[in-house]
């Protein structure tokens, strides 16, 4: 049963460096690129440099739990992740983490559409069902016809490139007009960007980094690429991954900067559409859509393989592939969706599965057959919460109910054991 949903890996001897660029890769998508002006624009800079400083923060601390666990003995064979929770779960437990691990796959890629279809009213100029139609066929056909290691290059030629336009940039904008000039005309029409009295900031900081830390330890795409690092490189990849993105939020930040400070703005597509347009040079403008494009198909590529191999054979795969697009379709065009708003509605699923995935990855500890139960009631009432009052009391009430439960559920297992 083992075999069925192990990983087998072609080669897992990347080393540091290239752990680096392929974990950047899968984290640097539409979502950091695009939606961190709808952040900024909620709740000011701070509130921006922190959401996208979630994941930086996140690579860190995995790093030091791994380091702590028994991941290095099965690292050459399979995904970690998906290793734990065939050996550890059984009944309902594995049924509904299995079911959860297939849906975080919708947020991923209903983020990654959203941000092609803004480049497609802002810059391409194109219908956006035509636009998300041609997309896929594209990627769907990338997934047939490229290889594990063509992907990984893939990724190489994405970091370089990002690395590139992201350090130009600011050089490049601030040497030509000041940056005390771009700072005053921030001050001058958005002076909310710098107001730090809101009283529900603090509790925004702490909600989206807990809510980020379970996304990224119940990730697919992470693990799968985890299992091609050196087992001695992992702990150092994801640190040297985690301080490289915190150092890229700022050169992110100065961009948006960039954008902000001539002007008042509607909404964060007009925003991106400020920048593009402040950024004279024509080629500057194609690199930003070259990097978005790359960022979002490596993403999607990297996921296909990663929730490929959660199935015994390819047909059950292409049957999920098929439903998924369904249901794409469908959201878009029922729903206005927003890439802010998305992570908001998968928030409340990252933030109440984050007590049992500690428990589930880095532990040696038994799961309690009703550990389901609590992360799908602590679901419901958050979901209550968040419609009540706001979504951040719900997550914030679905994620101390699951942390409260789930340790006095393993209070219990230990006693019947002794």
């Amino acid at each position: 049963m083992l075999r069925k949903f192990s990983l087998l890996v072609p080669f897992a001897s990347l080393s540091t460096a290239a752990g680096v660029i392929i974990l950047l890769a899968r984290w640097i998508n539409g979502n950091l690129l695009l939606s961190s002006p709808s952040a900024l624009i909620s709740f000011g800079f701070m509130a921006g440099i922190c959401y996208t400083l979630g994941t930086a923060i996140s690579f860190i601390i995995l790093g030091s739990l791994l380091n702590k666990s028994d991941y290095t003995q099965n690292q050459h064979t399979q995904s970690f992740l998906l290793f734990t929770i065939q050996r550890k779960l059984s009944g309902m437990n594995l049924k509904v983490i299995r079911l959860f691990y297939l849906l975080t796959g919708i947020e991923l890629w209903l983020i990654q559409l959203i941000s092609i279809s803004v480049l497609s009213e802002i810059m391409l100029n194109i219908p956006v069902p035509i636009t998300l139609f041609f997309f896929l066929i594209g990627i769907l056909l990338l997934d047939r016809i490229m290889s594990v290691k063509s992907i990984l290059w893939l990724e190489i030629l994405f970091i370089i490139a990002l690395f590139s336009l992201l350090i130009f940039i600011p050089i490049y904008y601030f040497v030509l007009n000041g940056a005390s000039t771009v700072y005053e005309g921030i001050r001058l029409y958005h002076p909310y960007l710098f107001y730090f009295k809101n009283s529900e900031i603090l509790l925004f900081y702490v909600i989206i980094q807990l809510a980020v830390l379970g996304q990224v330890f119940f990730d697919k795409s992470t693990w799968y690429l985890i299992a091609f690092i050196k087992p001695k490189k992992v702990r150092s990849s994801l640190f040297s991954s985690g301080v490289i993105l915190a150092l890229l939020t700022l050169s992110f930040t100065a961009i948006l900067m960039i954008a902000l400070y001539s002007g008042s703005f509607g909404q964060f597509q007009i925003l991106i559409f400020t920048f593009l347009y402040e950024v004279q040079p024509g080629f500057l403008t194609f690199a930003f859509l070259v990097i978005v494009l790359l960022a979002i198909v490596t993403t999607l590529l990297v996921d296909m393989r990663a929730t490929k191999r959660f199935f015994v054979t390819k047909r059950p795969y292409y049957f999920y592939l098929i439903g998924l697009m369904i249901i794409l379709f469908t959201c878009f065009l029922s729903i206005d969706l927003t890439i802010l708003g998305v992570i908001y509605s998968f928030a409340i699923l990252h933030i109440t599965m984050l007590p049992f995935v500690l428990i589930l990855l880095f532990t040696n500890r038994h799961i309690h057959k009703h550990s389901w139960l609590v992360i799908l009631l602590s679901i419901i009432i958050g979901i209550g919460v968040g419609l009540s009052f706001n979504t951040l009391y719900g997550l914030a009430t679905s994620f101390m109910i699951s942390s409260i439960y789930q340790l006095m559920l393993q209070t219990e297992t230990i006693e019947k054991n002794t």
